[in-house]
């Protein structure tokens, strides 16, 4: 049997089997098969969605801290003058975060490894090379859940509903 001969077996037997199972579902659904396999469908896709939305909820990300010295010291404060991309002043005490996962405004629970954790809001964006890696913490926010000499820790970040 040549490859052409073997290919062409193949597809009739597929073509076969096919119509075996289009028969099997008309005789046990009748011709409202199609509506049952939409409906079986449209419950996969929803239980797949909510599936993903729960594990989205809750990221893996490093978590480090900035302030206005540091700000100064890296030539970004002289452009900002401490605004925030919310429009308001940055402090050095408050609960904010910078991040480009998520909207500005959006409350996350930042949970380091030990078990600390804070509430904070996001109201900056960061550079563009941590985006999908790191969460910039104020200066207050970080020393609630670990010390400011660590600089740079893993973090679990949830969104607050």
């Amino acid at each position: 049997m040549t490859p052409q001969e073997k290919f062409l077996q193949s597809l009739h037997d597929l073509w076969e089997r096919f119509v075996w199972w289009y028969e099997d579902l008309v005789r046990d659904f009748g011709y409202l098969w199609p509506i049952v396999f939409i409906l079986c469908l449209s419950l996969f896709l929803v239980a797949f969605c909510w599936m993903s939305m729960a594990r989205a909820e809750e990221i893996n990300l490093k978590a480090s801290w900035y302030s206005v010295e540091s700000l100064k010291k890296e030539g970004t404060f002289k452009y900002s003058k401490g605004v925030m991309a919310n429009g308001k002043l940055f402090r050095n005490d408050g609960a904010t975060a910078a991040c480009n996962l998520f909207p500005l405004g959006t409350t996350l629970r930042i949970t380091s490894t030990s078990g600390r954790s804070v509430i904070v809001k996001v109201t900056d964006r960061i550079n563009k090379r941590f985006t999908k890696t790191r969460i910039d913490l104020s200066k207050g926010a970080f020393a609630q859940i670990a010390d400011l000499k660590q600089g740079l820790i893993p973090v679990i970040v949830e969104v607050v509903k």
